[in-house]
């Protein structure tokens, strides 16, 4: 049986339907949203992103996209791609792709718009939802930039909250301390929100002028403490939400310090290993690791600083600077 309405109601079990006849009223009942793996995107690497539609509703709801023919429901499991991109009539596609300078992509490559669409029966509070490569209809994506990226389904009836990412060539980070530098590689698949979140304050300035406030001789030394003496987070507040990976805690590891026995407390003090820590796997993120005989030379002579009972060093020992640099090439298929 063909359908040949825009917006149906298809009877008892399945509610009502939702068909957006005037895309600027918004529905209160859907809520559209758009989450990316990463916000900060090594160059040359999948853009990944999630397109979610949520019912907030306690009656289950037929969506339909608007301008094409219904058609039955997709035996296919996750949002149909002519639902991510169900922009209005005109040239938008729902998905809009605007760069710092203002210029904006917001019609899919490869991407044909279908005459008829498959009804989506969404339960309950149910959701539904898709992971896309953005770079695979967004080419622009695919060089360095930063981008803002929109979501406005359903014709413009739900929108989603922008995202911002930015694609530029992997970056390690630098320090240099009062016994030497050392160089951090940074764990960007395993570790995605604490990548972002030390790239940040590496970038900002917030760690320059912080110390190594604790040496656990044999086993680690810790900075990165606003306070200087283990108690304190980013000024701003923020924390980071575990991200527990296949990493392992051994030499040369850089995990993030957390407060007390909250997995979810990870802000900006982290931790170099100085041995292989395997009661840590699992209870800490590695996000980084040492890289290079002179960062390992450093930390060497670091854990060689006299502390006291408490691991206070009995000499400071600042980051004098602290600065982003490429990482090479050839590193980017490894982790740390």
């Amino acid at each position: 049986m063909h359908l040949r309405v825009a917006c149906i109601i298809l009877g008892v079990g399945f509610g009502a339907a939702y068909c957006p006849a005037d895309p600027q009223k918004h529905n209160p009942g859907i809520q559209a949203r758009l989450n990316v793996f990463s916000r900060q995107v090594p160059l040359n690497h999948p853009v990944w992103a999630r397109f979610s539609i949520e019912n907030m509703t306690d009656e289950p709801v037929t969506l339909t996209v608007p301008n094409s023919e219904p058609d039955l429901p997709s035996p296919e499991t996750g949002l149909p791609l002519s639902h991510v991109f169900s922009g209005t009539a005109s040239a938008s596609a729902a998905v809009s792709i605007v760069t710092e300078s203002g210029q904006r992509w917001d019609e899919p490559v490869g991407y044909r718009k279908p005459s008829r669409a498959p009804l989506l029966l969404l339960a309950p509070r149910g959701t539904v939802g898709t992971t896309v490569d953005l770079r695979d209809h967004f080419p622009s994506l695919r060089g360095a930039g930063t981008f803002r990226v929109s979501w406005a389904p359903y014709g413009g009836s739900v929108r989603s909250e922008n995202v911002q990412i930015t694609i530029a060539p992997r970056k390690q980070v630098e320090f240099s301390t009062d016994e030497g530098k050392f160089v951090i590689r940074l764990a960007y698949d395993e570790a995605p929100l604490h990548v972002e979140n030390f790239l940040e304050l590496a970038k900002n300035g917030s760690y320059t002028g912080l110390s190594f406030h604790r040496i656990e001789p044999g086993y680690l030394v810790q900075g990165g403490c606003p306070r200087s003496d283990g108690t304190g987070i980013r000024l701003d507040g923020k924390r980071i939400p575990a991200e527990f990976n296949s990493l392992r805690h051994e030499k040369g590891s850089v995990s993030m310090a957390l407060l007390g026995d909250d997995a979810d407390s990870g802000s900006c003090q982290f931790f170099i290993c100085n041995t292989r820590m395997k009661e840590w796997d699992g209870r800490y993120t590695v996000f980084g690791g040492l890289v290079g005989d002179e960062s390992f030379q450093t930390l060497d002579r670091i854990m060689q600083v006299p502390a006291d009972e408490s691991g206070r060093p009995s000499r400071p020992i600042i980051f004098r600077a602290v600065r982003l640099i490429d990482e090479p090439v050839e590193h980017w298929s490894r982790a740390p």
